[in-house]
Formats: C-alpha cells, structure tokens, sequence
C-alpha cells in the first residue's frame, strides 16, 4: 500500500517519494527523511527503493503528526517552544508504527 494522498483532519495532502534526501527539501537548503508543507498541501518523503516499508510509513506518520499539530495549533513537538520537541515527535511515531505493523493494522508493501 503506497499512499499517494492523505486527509488531515479535513485537509488533503499529496504525498511525493523522491530518490535522494536532498530531493526532500523543496527548498533544497538540507537533506531530509520527509517534509510537509502546508502552503502547498504536500509531503515530500525520501525513499530509494532500499528502505523497509515500515521506515518510510514511520516518516509519513511523523509528517502528518506534524499536520495534526499545525491545524490544532499545538505546541506539543514544536521546538521553539520545546527543546525536545521533534526527537519526541520522532519517538511518537516510531511507537505508533509499531503499534500498527506488529498489530497487523498496517501491512509491509508488497509493491
């Protein structure tokens, strides 16, 4: 299951896959796993083909986390507000991914 789209609480977003880290960025200033940007709706994730599906999911989940916070306006893993905030934002997801994979909720791409 490759998502192409994903509906954050009422807002759609695209989901693009690029080939290199440096392809996330849409300002290409740094390398990343995966991005949102709401102004455009979309999300940008990293994936070569080589990484486990439940690595990307983890990033996807992590990005609209970062969805859900921005439209309820938390504060919650912001890091100007909170030092640690986006390693929490990271710790989240990784539990809720295997949460959803070893539940068997979500299921490993088969391509």
């Amino acid at each position: 299951m490759t998502l192409d789209k994903i509906n954050i609480l009422g807002i759609e977003y695209s989901i693009t896959y690029v080939d290199k880290p440096s392809e996330v960025d849409i300002n290409k200033h740094e390398s990343f796993w995966g991005q949102i940007d709401y102004w455009t709706r979309s999300i940008r994730v990293f994936d070569d083909g080589k990484r486990p599906y439940e690595d990307i999911f983890e990033t996807i989940l992590h990005e609209i986390l970062h969805g859900i916070e921005n439209e309820l306006k938390l504060q919650a893993f912001n890091i100007k507000t909170n030092e640690r905030g986006h390693d929490e934002l990271d710790i989240f997801s990784l539990a809720l991914t295997d949460v959803l994979f070893r539940n068997g909720i979500i299921k490993e791409d088969k391509k």
